[in-house]
């Protein structure tokens, strides 16, 4: 990615995160990208208990389509996309452990605990710098920075 793309969409992230908050709303995701020579802007949105609605993403869409046009920053035409991170988006930062606290998470870890790589779970707690599981066996203490990878799960 050039610094002129990541400094986009940083300047992007900055105009429209206080917006979203506004509407109780959290950004997890901006991106942009060409596909078939048209402009991409994609923004990724949930509450911060989860479970945004199809009506919440159109209006989104409809106010952030009017803050960007006002703010002049893309000099072409654009597609603005507003969705849901949907179910089984990878968790990678503390606030999507915490969004997704009580729920069923299958994480994979560089490193072994308990003999164990990958462990399935549900959010039992959510610390400054680590996750515990209740597992069917027990309650796991996972430190953040042994986790590679995690996801929602659907089981």
């Amino acid at each position: 990615m050039s610094i002129l793309h990541r400094e986009l969409i940083d300047k992007l992230s900055q105009i429209t995160r206080e917006y979203i908050g506004n509407l109780g709303l959290e950004l997890v995701d901006l991106s942009l990208f060409k596909t078939q020579g048209r402009l991409i802007m994609r923004f990724l949105v949930d509450k911060p208990t989860g479970g945004i609605t199809l009506s919440e993403c159109a209006l989104l869409n409809e106010g952030l389509s009017g803050l960007l046009d006002a703010e002049e920053l893309i000099d072409q035409g654009y597609v603005l996309e507003v969705s849901s991170p949907g179910v089984d988006r990878a968790l990678t930062k503390k606030n999507d452990f915490l969004r997704a606290s009580g729920r069923r998470v299958r994480i994979f870890l560089g490193e072994p605990i308990e003999k164990k790589t990958e462990i399935d779970g549900i959010i039992n707690e959510v610390g400054d710098d680590f996750l515990s599981l209740k597992t069917d066996a027990a309650i796991v203490k996972i430190p953040f920075n042994k986790i590679k990878k995690a996801k929602q799960a659907m089981r």
